[in-house]
């Protein structure tokens, strides 16, 4: 008969594959205990930064959050999964200087428009418009890169930013930009509908600034 305390304990990939499994579930405490060791035994490992970061995070422990996600983004720089969750640890710490240096850094580095999209929702969260405006206008320069951008994501976000500020003509230039990309996005036809846009052979313009 084997007896309970006699039973090997799990190794690393074990607790990290049981710790990621109660992340999914929200079981923030025992993603926790399954981490901790980790980056106890395993200092520096990323999938054991990360995920302690995260379960950390979520029972409002962000010192320690920080610490290990800052840790994770060390040893596996370019993970979007890290930078999100870092960044989401340095909003509700308040520390909007950091914040904005981690996603225009990774947007520089990494050539994507995943890092400027999120930091512009952040500065909008943040009321700095001037900043919003900035960030999206730096992820629609990144995907022009490519031989045809792709995503109408920081058209309809500037779009959507500019609504709000009341510059309906300019809004409305990056919707058509955006169905210019795109023809099918239905955020983009519901916009440009609402607003009385003909949707025919003249609607699109050429992406860009």
């Amino acid at each position: 008969m084997t007896l309970a305390g006699c039973q090997s304990p799990r190794s690393t990939e074990q607790s990290i594959d049981l710790g990621n499994h109660y992340l999914e579930f929200g079981e923030w405490q025992k993603a926790a205990d399954e981490f901790q060791p980790v980056t106890i035994n395993s200092p520096g490992l990323w999938k054991g930064e990360y995920g302690y970061g995260v379960a950390m995070s979520q029972l409002g422990d962000l010192v320690t959050a920080r610490r290990c996600l800052e840790t994770a983004n060390d040893h596996s720089p370019g993970n979007m999964e890290i930078i999100e969750a870092l960044a989401e640890v340095m909003y509700r710490q308040g520390d909007t200087g950091q914040l904005f240096q981690l996603l225009r850094g990774a947007g520089a580095s990494l050539g994507r428009t995943e890092p400027y999209l999120i930091l512009g929702l952040y500065a909008i969260k943040l009321k700095d418009n001037d900043s919003a405006i900035l960030a999206f206008q730096s992820a629609i320069e990144v995907d022009s890169g490519a031989v045809r951008p792709r995503t109408t994501e920081p058209y309809y976000q500037l779009a959507m930013l500019q609504f709000s500020l009341g510059n309906k003509a300019e809004a409305t230039r990056r919707l058509r930009q955006a169905y210019g990309i795109s023809a099918a996005d239905p955020r983009v036809i519901q916009a440009l509908q609402m607003q009385g846009v003909p949707l025919d052979a003249s609607t699109a313009l050429p992406p860009g600034i």
